[in-house]
Order: structure tokens, then sequence, then C-alpha cells
């Protein structure tokens, strides 16, 4: 994974220029991560061993979502429950945003459509550590996704509005190595106020980063480095201009999904001993 690297001399360059005065671009999406060397993988395949069968994971993440449909239906309001129908949704694509929202581990690794926000979850935690804010273009990320599909084969509903579903190959043990943009169909008003969406990988164990580099091209791609020394400035001047964790919702009462993916940890802890 070969994202450019913005490095700023102080914290104050950064701030103007990142959150002030940025330069006027395209629409872009914004990932914030505490620990710079961590990778873009999602959650889920941050818990699963990486030498674990590919048919295991796979009914690792189906019984999650047997799981969290089973335990949250009493928490979830009537649109909820319409995405999580049954003890496996027919579209599980639509379903997993609703797990990842409430916290359990899932394929989709999160994204916003705000700087400030971005910047708000690259400082909020490991104070000893360079955090990082990464960045892609959305528009040229849509326009090569549109044409992967063709290359991948992947066939159009017209019950879809023409679009691609995306059921049809993600949980399968054979499907190619796509990744799409994701929505969330229930208006969480967390999810609002972060502005936020997931990407979503056509195969468990792929790294959204390499996914997202082997798509663009190098100059609408990268990452902007936090310096450990300067994430609690930049909380103390996010706060004062209203970027916040209560003003973002977060965190919330995700008591279910936090449950699951305790539960996974766990179980992976245990088969390693």
């Amino acid at each position: 994974m070969d994202w450019q690297t913005k490095r700023f001399v102080t914290v104050d360059d950064l701030w103007q220029s990142f959150v002030i005065h940025p330069k006027p671009d395209e629409l872009v999406a914004y990932r914030g991560q505490p620990d710079i060397s961590r990778r873009l993988h999602s959650s889920l395949d941050r818990i699963l061993p990486r030498d674990m069968a590919y048919e295991a994971r796979l009914a690792e993440e189906a019984a999650i979502i047997v799981k969290f449909c089973r335990l949250a239906e009493e928490f979830c309001d009537s649109i909820e429950k319409e995405y999580l129908q049954g003890p496996m949704p027919q579209d599980r694509i639509k379903a997993l945003p609703i797990l990842r929202h409430y916290g359990a581990p899932t394929r989709l690794l999160d994204w916003t459509h705000s700087r400030r926000v971005a910047l708000y979850f690259a400082s909020i935690y490991e104070h000893d550590k360079d955090g990082a804010v990464w960045w892609f273009n959305q528009k040229a990320f849509y326009d090569k996704v549109d044409y992967m599909w063709k290359e991948h084969g992947l066939n159009r509903y017209v019950a879809l509005g023409n679009e691609v579903d995306l059921n049809d190959t993600a949980f399968n043990t054979n499907g190619p190595p796509w990744i799409s943009p994701l929505g969330c169909k229930v208006q969480f008003p967390r999810i609002e106020a972060q502005q936020g969406f997931f990407t979503i990988a056509g195969r468990l164990g792929l790294e959204h980063g390499d996914l997202i580099a082997n798509l663009l091209d190098k100059r609408q791609y990268g990452r902007i480095v936090v310096p450990a020394l300067w994430k609690q400035k930049i909380l103390d001047q996010l706060r004062n201009i209203g970027t916040h964790s209560k003003n973002l919702d977060y965190p919330g009462a995700d008591f279910v999904g936090i449950d699951l993916t305790l539960d996974l940890r766990n179980k992976q802890e245990q088969r390693c001993c």
C-alpha cells in the first residue's frame, strides 16, 4: 500500500491548511485513524486470523449476522427490522451497515465526507502514537468502480435501478476482489452527524487501502500525518468550532455490537492457545 504522505511543519500549518482554508476540491472521502501504522482493514478482518480457512471465515461472518438479527431485534425500530428480517436477511449487504453502526465486526470500513470528523478520529485515541487522515477522490473512485463491475462481469438489475447486487458474489468462496462504496439506508443520527458512509470489499481479508490504490491514480488518494504531540491541541481546537464527542453522537450504547466483537475476539484467542 503506497499512499502519498503529507507532513505539516507545525500544528498551526495543519490546522490552517486542512481545516480553516482547505483548497477547493471535488467530493473527497476521509478516514481518521489514531495509529498511522495500522492498515485499512475492516473490523472483522482485524480479528479473524489470516491463516483461517476462507470457508470458516465466511461461516463466522454469517454467524455474526444471524446472532445480531436475533439479539438486536428488541432494540431496533421498524425501519431497522426491515433490513434484519429472518434468521439471515435476504439482502445481507444492506444489513451490514446496521451491524457496523452498532459496533459489530463486519467487512465494512468507515469513512466520512468531513475533514473535521476525520481529524477528530485521528486524534481522539492513542496520544503516544502518530495518527493519520486517509483520503481519496470519491468521484474518481465511483467512476472506476462502475468500470470495475464490467471487468468482473457482475449483473445489473432493472429492479435495483440498473445497479449491481453485491450479494451475488460477496459471500461466495470464489467471489472477485472488488471494492465498492456503501451507504446506510437507515437514517441514524450518528451517521448523519459524522457524515459517514462505508467501503465494502468483495472478499474477506482484503486491505481496503490496496483496493482503492489499485483503482485510482496516485494524485487521487493520500494521507496526512497527525503527530502524537499535536493531538490534544487539535482536539481542543475542534471543540472550539463545535466538533466533539457529544456533537458527533460518539460513542453510543452499542451493547450488542460490542459484545459480538468481544465474543469473536475471545473465541479466536482461545483457538490460538
